[in-house]
């Protein structure tokens, strides 16, 4: 079993692709399997790649470390999915992106009487959103990473 773990939840920092057995994997917890092709608010992602290239992708990264964790754009999902599909993409970010969207304006609507309150915690709301978004969208480290894989069986004597 391939994961993107290791480091604790203060220092994510440590966190490596690495080897694990299936019981530190779950670590004694449910684990479930994902299909591909994922679909996401409508939209249908790429389709599993062959399982060999699977594989050999996740040995890549064991031996060619992606840069540090980060929560919001390069996150053991992201890892994974790229893995299985060759896609960049984080559900989880994108589902909190979603909820940061729509819980920003009821703040603002909540608070009628308190506008100033109101209107500081919508600021607050989309600067975090765009904040948030903006690394995710735009941050190429791991992407750049991920291009220089050179293929199924293509990397092993390097």
């Amino acid at each position: 079993m391939v994961e993107f773990g290791g480091g604790d939840l203060c220092d994510k920092g440590r966190t490596l692709v690495r080897n694990v057995s299936f019981e530190d994997f779950r670590q004694h917890d449910h684990v479930e399997a994902v299909s591909h092709p994922i679909t996401w608010s409508g939209l249908s992602y790429s389709p599993l790649l062959p399982p060999e290239q699977v594989i050999d992708r996740a040995e890549w990264l064991i031996r060619n470390q992606p840069p540090p964790y980060r929560l919001g754009y390069r996150n053991c999902e992201s890892v994974a999915i790229w893995c299985a599909t060759g896609d960049y993409e984080s559900f989880q970010v994108k589902a909190f992106m979603r909820w940061r969207v729509l819980l920003t304006p009821l703040i603002f609507l909540l608070l009628p009487k308190k506008r100033s309150v109101g209107k500081a915690l919508l600021l607050i709301g989309i600067a975090t959103s765009v904040v948030t978004a903006f690394p995710y969208m735009h941050s190429r480290a791991f992407f750049d990473h991920t291009r220089q894989y050179p293929g199924l069986g293509n990397w092993s004597g390097l």
